[in-house]
């Protein structure tokens, strides 16, 4: 590598880019300047805030929607729009444990990370006194904590998520004790009311909730005509129009609309050509593989032996929608006995994996029984599988084919459950001992060999 292959890479960067007259306008996380198609839930959030004038705040506020709904972007433009207020955004995706979140709290405050040993309620206390300080030194009387992503605390197994929302309500008292107020803003996929809390945490939390629906295709089409007027000198609407009816087809989420449009252009610049519909395409492609190994690399074991036991099901045995119980059955198949979660935490992460977008539901009527769900996947079990595991999934599509020339579906399904256990236990499926012609493969990168069941 020279500098001048440093210049031609350059150039072409610069070649691609010459599209757009700003590209910064296309920039999924910049605070808009006007929120699109959201006035209910602005007011909403608006009336829960603007109550501190009154001294009544409520401590904890759940923001919830799917993803790319607008809750982060209109929680920021909300409180960076109300005077009296401050604000505290922490994202909480990077956490493992519930001490690292209360870490990445007290770090966005400007002051050190504590060393575990200190144990959570020194976080706490910590962030108690920087709160009350930056409220002093800054005149005001109000902050609030959003804590994006806050479903997070919900996945460390080995300390309990209702204590640690426990002490942050509770720090929401000590600070009132001495004249400031404090609100919790949750930002998650699901409402906060859903997850196992203790008693003593719902009755301090109340039921103060904003409900984010998926975008649809006016309010796509206007959110992508507001960022295409700055990003570009000149845009064909009907491009625009196109990448809002796949966008709100699919997901209805805003991000990705920018997203698809952004990559077209960065497609068709690369080739000097104008956007078209064809480049909208390729960038839908594109980003489908992207995001579904963004989904992944967030997913725990738990989630992984989830989206498996739904892949079989779609792949090999060619079910379209798949009833939760069926999801359940195949789940404690491939899964080790010692691992196994319950048919509820089951039904829980499922609803998690629905509002990624990979997954779409409906209810229906089980007779006497009641209603049950029935889930379908939003994107090709072919583009899944390799995402789970390239080397399992290999093996499932070599099986799959010889199923069909000799008609073993039975065996085959016997067999899945021994793929899908050596890989857990990050050993090699001896495939040819299985009884299927498949030559072994190496497992070093296996994404299933992970041992951390929690």
């Amino acid at each position: 590598m020279k500098k001048s292959d440093i210049d031609a890479i350059l150039d072409k960067i610069d070649k691609e880019n010459s599209i757009f007259k700003n590209k910064a306008a296309l920039d999924v996380l910049r605070t808009p300047k006007r929120i699109i198609g959201r006035n209910k839930e602005v007011e909403n959030l608006v009336r829960f805030l603007a109550s501190y004038k009154q001294g009544t705040i409520p401590p904890f506020v759940s923001v919830y929607g799917r993803s790319g709904s607008g809750k982060s972007t209109l929680v920021r433009f909300v409180c960076e729009s109300l005077d009296g207020v401050a604000l505290c955004f922490v994202n909480l995706r990077g956490a493992k444990t519930i001490f690292e979140c209360a870490n990445l709290i007290l770090s966005e405050l400007g002051a050190e990370a504590l060393p575990s040993a200190k144990g959570l309620g020194a976080v706490i206390s910590a962030i108690k006194d920087v709160i009350a300080s930056y409220l002093q030194e800054a005149k005001k009387q109000v902050i609030v904590l959003a804590l994006d992503e806050f479903d997070m605390i919900f996945y460390d197994k080995r300390n309990k998520p209702s204590d640690f929302v426990y002490k942050l309500v509770v720090l929401c008292e000590q600070l009132k004790e001495k004249n400031y107020q404090m609100c919790i803003i949750g930002i998650s996929n699901n409402v906060v009311s859903e997850y196992d809390l203790d008693e003593r945490v719902r009755s301090r939390i109340g039921n103060s909730e904003v409900y984010f629906p998926a975008y649809g295709y006016d309010e796509t089409l206007e959110i992508l005509q507001m960022c295409a007027k700055e990003a570009f000198n000149e845009i064909n609407d009907s491009i625009l129009q196109y990448c809002a009816k796949l966008s709100s087809r699919d997901h209805g989420d805003a991000r990705r609309a920018i997203d698809l449009l952004r990559v077209g252009a960065e497609i068709a610049g690369a080739k000097n050509q104008a956007l078209s519909t064809k480049h909208v395409d390729q960038a839908y492609t594109k980003l489908q593989n992207d995001r579904i190994s963004e989904i992944m690399s967030r997913f725990t074991p738990q989630f992984r032996y989830v989206c498996g036991a739904i892949v079989y099901l779609s792949y090999i045995m060619e079910l379209e929608l798949i009833h939760t119980s069926k999801i359940y059955d195949e789940y404690k198949l491939i899964t080790p006995k010692k691992s196994q979660l319950t048919h509820r935490r089951i039904s829980e992460i499922l609803n998690d994996i629905e509002n990624t977008g990979m997954l779409t539901s409906q209810t229906h009527s089980r007779g006497r029984h009641g209603y049950g769900k029935q889930y379908k996947l939003m994107f090709s079990p072919d583009l899944i599988g390799p995402a789970l595991d390239t080397k399992s999934w290999d093996d499932l599509v070599a099986m799959k084919k010889q199923m069909e020339k000799s008609g073993q579906r039975e065996k085959l399904r016997k067999d899945v459950v021994k793929i899908f256990n050596a890989f857990a236990h990050g050993r090699v499926p001896n495939m040819t001992n299985i009884g299927w012609n498949i030559p072994n493969k190496d497992t070093t990168n296996s994404d299933l060999g992970n041992k951390d069941y929690k």
